[in-house]
């Protein structure tokens, strides 16, 4: 009886698999490690592999569903630049005190 051997994916599995450029998931591996699921490094090698199992378990931890978010609030735009001295007063709550 042989023991389980894993199925192992390379960067061009991967890619398909995630959607995402092979040159994406050569530059996340060293830039922004935790986009990708978790690596399996062989021994004296540098290849990057990824274990099947791993993948589909990483997927299916980043699946959104519609209810759990809500949209986010719609909101007007702030304009830009520094608010206007009626501005200021009314975000503190000061009226203007009836200058004669």
């Amino acid at each position: 009886m042989q023991p389980h051997v894993p199925a192992l994916l390379r960067v061009e599995d991967l890619a398909k698999r995630i959607h995402k450029s092979i040159a994406s998931i050569r530059s996340d591996v060293c830039r922004n490690p935790q986009a990708l699921p978790p690596m399996c490094r062989q021994p004296g090698t540098k290849r990057l592999l990824w274990r099947e199992e791993d993948v589909n378990r990483w997927l299916e931890k980043h699946v959104v569903s519609a209810i759990s978010s809500p949209p986010p609030p719609v909101t007007a735009p702030r304009r830009r630049g520094r608010p206007t001295k009626v501005e200021q007063l009314a975000r503190s709550g000061r009226q203007d005190r009836g200058r004669a």
